[in-house]
């Protein structure tokens, strides 16, 4: 099967539902009167091929998991992908996309990997213009290297949650028995409350605006607002990117 040009490409697995949940907001932000006329895509989820990003971040495993994300992205380069994006935070963090850009430079290929941080803070400036101070909450991760830091480079202020608040966020993404990446049965009860308890305080420290810095997150907390405060989704913010790089035509208008 040839794959049509301007095919998106996920890198899923990281988690493996956080792929899926990218792929559903492709399909519910574009604009398609039936099947035919919806964007193709390419879902790679090889969960047991990518180490956990935190884990390597925090030296608990040593593989780097870019290397197993490089490998996806020349199989999707072979088939005829020429963007793509990672449902995964924490994949950006430097340690991991600099080799990963590093590693497709050597072997000289076709494909645009969209940078998910980037993007956030590109959708924060066009549409929420009037906002300075952003709270963060993501990946154990995401916290130790500060991912969200460089949206101070497009004048924002970031405020991330304290060790403590992160050390609860880290269980309800992790804890075995009541985990997002755990749980399959959808009782999210106990991870949700950790969740809202540090937006509300990151609220009381005057933030405008909350980002879920973590892909786990927007798949068990549905909505746009979180304690009265716009919610930025980062997964839904690279499914729009993906779609406006392919076919700009196709975007839905934001309507959040």
């Amino acid at each position: 099967m040839d794959i049509k040009k301007g095919s998106i490409g996920i890198v899923g697995g990281m988690g493996p539902g956080a792929g899926i949940d990218l792929s559903s907001k492709i399909i519910s932000q574009t604009l398609a009167g039936s099947d035919q006329e919806h964007l193709s895509q390419l879902l790679f989820s090889l969960p047991s091929e990518i180490n956990d990003r935190t884990a390597f971040i925090m030296g608990r495993v040593n593989d780097n998991p870019a290397h197993a994300i490089v490998r996806v992205l020349l199989q999707m380069d072979r088939l005829g992908v020429q963007v793509a994006g990672m449902a995964c935070n924490s994949a950006h963090a430097p340690p991991i996309f600099d080799v990963i850009l590093q590693e497709l430079l050597s072997h000289d290929t076709n494909i645009h990997l969209l940078n998910m941080i980037e993007e956030v803070a590109g959708f924060i400036r066009h549409y929420y213009p009037g906002a300075k101070r952003i709270g963060v909450l993501g990946t154990t991760g995401t916290h130790i290297t500060k991912l969200y830091d460089s949206l101070e480079d497009y004048g924002l202020e970031v405020i991330n949650v304290t060790e403590k608040e992160q050390a609860r966020l880290h269980s309800a993404i992790y804890h075995s028995e009541y985990g997002i990446k755990s749980v399959t049965h959808g009782d999210y009860d106990k991870a949700l409350d950790l969740l809202y308890r540090a937006c509300r305080s990151l609220k009381e420290r005057g933030v405008e605006l909350l980002v879920f810095g973590c892909t786990e997150f927007p798949m068990v907390h549905k909505g746009l607002r979180a304690e009265g405060l716009p919610v930025i989704d980062s997964s839904l913010v690279l499914a729009r990117a993906l779609i406006n790089t392919v076919a700009p035509e196709k975007l839905k208008p934001w309507e959040g």
